[in-house]
């Protein structure tokens, strides 16, 4: 037998395997694709790839009804599945001063009890009544959005739009299920604050955000002082029909999304007197120290996160501030992976995200790292951001990162959910519909330059600020005061999230550091 040394092995071992004899092997009774001879796609060899497709955004309408409630349907045919979203343009932001975490209880107090027909219904027979229309009730809620979600069959979806209406109608929220939700709050924070990544990433919006209701933070202190009466006046203030809108992605058409939501939300009024909308926030106040260093003894790492200026929701630049993130921290071939990790490796992974708000907005570099290298990944991470401004990406590397955001994208297109969340997202930002349509040219069209130019504009060494969480003695000098001297430095017991300056008050005192 001649061929190719593999071949042979691999023929010696079939024949092992089958125990057949070395004849039928090479009489051709079993056929193996030899060396220089074309093998099968998709049996053989990978499949070859297809032409590429264009991303094509399903036409989404919106309606309104008489009361207000927005009506948005996203047409996805194909799948025998509706993705429901009700969900209102308020969150955190709404909180009152020195009252954060009201918005996002109020949203997890949603599915543990309402009333239904008249009747009082526990959160447990809530959640059998969701999983017996096949899906479970999801209740959440972040910056400028409060939602509920369910995602059914087109025969069910009449009924788990009826369950929704009434949750959010009419929520029990009891107290029994807010001590029970305080808890839970409570055990996560401990969790987060024993997790020096996880502290630095709270530690950094309130270094950037100030006093701005962005930057609030719900720490244990704020979580002790919800009342019942606080919740229940948010939800008759904020839950209301001309805040909300009903999203359905999926097997269903306009029409019947809008006869539908007439049916089952149009008898829907407000609790309350219509409220203005939420006075317009502040924009990010920044410390002015451009380095927090939170001092953890025994961490078994360190977290360490640098913010730098990121444009505001409405801003012309999105898209180029964007692809700018991408090209830094999004994805594992991206800068801060490449510098920290890869060439380096200083820590499993070094990424960036961003976000967005009416007045401002945040791009937020991260890593988890040895205490001893900390110094030198917090480096790394300031040199990176504004070494863009100097060193555009390659076309290689633009190239690379739009594929990466235009695939991300796509991916959401492809379900009933991912498109619903798009849409949500889309109205809770106040912006139009029809500009997911312009997603994937604006990103393509994205130049090298405009990505330095926004990084000469924004990303300058005196605007960013940073937090280190770790242990500071294991840190060594790159940390030290000489190395610093103008980082603020605490601990925990003088660490004090509510306050924007970060510093807890001494006892007898009115004022503290912030």
């Amino acid at each position: 037998m001649t061929g190719h040394p593999w071949m042979n092995q691999r023929r010696a071992l079939l024949r092992a395997t089958l125990g057949l004899g070395p004849g039928l092997m090479e009489a051709g009774a079993l056929w193996l694709p030899l060396a220089g001879q074309a093998a099968t796609p998709g049996i053989d060899a990978p499949p070859e790839p297809l032409p590429p497709r264009p991303v094509q955004v399903p036409p989404l309408q919106q309606a309104q009804l008489a009361n207000g409630l927005s009506v948005i349907s996203a047409p996805l045919p194909g799948l025998p599945l509706v993705s429901a979203m009700l969900l209102l343009r308020v969150g955190a932001e709404a909180d009152a001063p020195g009252q954060p975490g009201v918005a996002a209880m109020t949203a997890t107090l949603l599915a543990k009890g309402t009333r239904r027909g008249g009747r009082p219904v526990s959160a447990t027979v809530l959640a059998q009544q969701a999983e017996s229309l096949g899906s479970a009730l999801d209740a959440a809620s972040g910056w400028r959005s409060s939602s509920l979600a369910m995602t059914v069959t087109r025969p069910k979806l009449e009924a788990a739009l009826a369950l929704m209406a009434d949750v959010m109608r009419q929520p029990l929220l009891a107290a029994d299920e807010l001590e029970r939700a305080r808890a839970q709050a409570l055990d996560g924070l401990r969790v987060s604050f024993k997790d020096p990544a996880a502290l630095s990433g709270l530690l950094l919006r309130r270094a950037w955000w100030g006093e701005s209701p962005y930057g609030a933070v719900a720490a244990p202190a704020a979580l002790q002082k919800l009342t019942v009466a606080a919740l229940r006046d948010f939800h008759a203030r904020w839950y209301r029909p001309e805040q909300a809108a009903l999203v359905l992605a999926g097997d269903i058409t306009a029409d019947e999304a809008q006869a539908l939501a007439q049916r089952l939300l149009g008898d829907w009024r407000g609790a309350a007197p219509a409220l203005a909308p939420p006075a317009a926030a502040s924009a990010p106040a920044p410390l002015a120290a451009p380095l927090v260093l939170l001092d953890m003894p025994g961490a078994g790492q360190s977290g360490v996160a640098v913010a730098a200026p990121f444009v505001a929701s409405g801003d012309a630049q999105r898209r180029v501030a964007q692809v700018a993130g991408a090209v830094l921290g999004g994805g594992y071939s991206a800068r801060l992976n490449q510098e920290v990790r890869i060439k380096r490796g200083l820590s499993y992974g070094a990424f960036a995200d961003s976000e967005s708000q009416p007045p401002g907005g945040m791009l937020a570099a991260r890593t988890q790292t040895d205490h001893k290298t900390a110094a030198e990944a917090l480096a790394l991470l300031r040199g990176e951001i504004t070494r863009l401004a100097a060193e555009p990406p390659t076309p290689a590397e633009l190239a690379a990162r739009q594929a990466t955001l235009v695939g991300s994208f796509a991916r959401r297109l492809d379900t009933t959910g991912g498109l619903a969340a798009l849409a949500a997202s889309q109205w809770s930002q106040g912006r139009p519909l029809a500009d997911l349509q312009r997603t994937v040219p604006e990103i393509l069209a994205v130049t090298s330059e405009q990505v330095a130019a926004f990084a000469r504009s924004h990303w300058t060494p005196e605007r960013l600020r940073a937090v280190v969480v770790g242990d500071l003695a294991a840190a060594g000098a790159g940390l030290a005061p000489a190395a610093e001297p103008r980082a603020l430095r605490l601990t925990m017991a003088t660490l004090d999230l509510m306050r924007p300056g970060l510093v807890a008050a001494r006892p007898g005192s009115a004022a503290g550091g912030g």
